[in-house]
């Protein structure tokens, strides 16, 4: 219940997303375990309309992003100007870089 209710209130305070709570069609958590014994919590947000996001918790900040247009893999990067993270997913597999593809949290592999 609580990442139903934590989804959906993500779902009002991302800026520029105009869906309802009704929308979300698929709701996520998805938990990599990464390289130096690190992990990722993401909540993959899928809405009716066919958009995808995705949920990060970085520098104890929930930092939205939204779906890039990319060959393969589903990869996302922040809605907001103030980061410039990118997540890099495909598979089981996922990757977090900021800026210039520095690398963040590296050879992520979910356990879904």
């Amino acid at each position: 219940m609580k990442l139903k209710s934590l989804t959906l209130l993500c779902l009002f305070i991302i800026p520029g997303i105009s869906v309802s709570a009704s929308a979300a069609e698929e709701v996520v958590k998805t938990i990599y375990s990464c390289n130096d014994n690190r992990t990722m919590e993401v909540v993959y947000i899928n809405t009716n309309g066919g958009n995808s996001y995705a949920i990060i918790n970085q520098v104890n900040e929930m930092i939205p992003m939204r779906l890039m247009k990319m060959a393969s893999g589903a990869n996302y990067e922040t809605i907001s100007q103030d980061y410039t993270y990118k997540l890099y997913t495909k598979g089981k597999t996922a990757d977090l870089v900021e800026g210039n593809d520095k690398p963040v949290l590296s050879n992520c592999l979910s356990g879904n």
